[in-house]
């Protein structure tokens, strides 16, 4: 029941509700973008986001040349800029009273996303498992609020699991996070270990749970409905 609209318009108008262009500040001048500036900015992230490339974008566009937006990649899409724009989208979201009937942003899940790369790259690498050519895997955070709060690109033979606390520390929203959900790749006894210690609680889902060796610090007894496959408790007296 929506009217359909212009992707453009539509990211001219988040822009203007949430002022997040202004996060993509010159990384020699730290000026934001100005005047016509802030067109080729946005030109430039569809291009990008879209997946269509600047070539294709810069001939859609006649008045945004190759130039100018290869320019904008150069100098204002860079990785800070990045982190705080979509900071900046998540905690206008968050403060929207619509996002509370999906949760209260203190819950989150990562999984990673396999994405193919045709040219050289510092994180694409072959997999077996996907497949003869090359790629890399996005590793995205999402809240209960279904906001998108923090991404990283990895290369597509490491383990999800290295990342995880990457992204509940560096995230850079005002969403406070208590609760992280993965999959069986985001999970080592060591993100366990550090998810307590920085008081996260994390809940993987694992598969294969009956042949992993499971301990607890306190008593096995105290989890009964666990008894089939906790295998012992933790020596704490043990000095490294």
């Amino acid at each position: 029941m929506l009217p359909r609209v212009k992707l453009t318009d539509l990211l001219m108008e988040v822009a203007k509700w949430t002022g997040f262009h202004e996060s993509f500040t010159h990384a020699s001048s730290n000026q934001p973008p100005k005047g016509e500036e802030k067109s080729i900015v946005m030109a430039a992230l569809m291009a990008m986001g879209t997946n269509i490339g600047l070539t294709k974008m810069a001939d859609a566009t006649p008045d945004i040349s190759y130039r100018q937006m290869a320019n904008v990649m150069q100098w204002r899409l860079h990785e800070d800029a990045l982190t705080n724009a979509q900071a900046t989208l998540v905690n206008y979201q968050h403060r929207l009273s619509m996002a509370s009937y999906w949760g209260d942003g203190k819950t989150s899940s990562s999984d990673g996303m396999r994405v193919p790369v045709g040219v050289s790259s510092l994180h694409a690498d072959s997999n077996p498992h996907y497949g003869t050519g090359k790629g890399t895997t996005i590793y995205r955070f999402t809240s209960d609020q279904f906001s998108s709060f923090y991404a990283k690109v990895i290369n597509t033979n490491a383990r999800d699991a290295v990342h995880v606390i990457d992204g509940l520390l560096h995230h850079e929203s005002d969403l406070s996070i208590e609760e992280h959900y993965t999959d069986t790749a985001g999970y080592t006894d060591q993100v366990f270990g550090l998810s307590h210690l920085l008081g996260f609680r994390f809940a993987p889902r694992l598969r294969d749970i009956s042949d992993t060796k499971l301990f607890t610090i306190s008593s096995p007894n105290n989890f009964s409905n666990l008894k089939g496959i906790i295998r012992g408790k933790i020596n704490t007296k043990i000095r490294f």
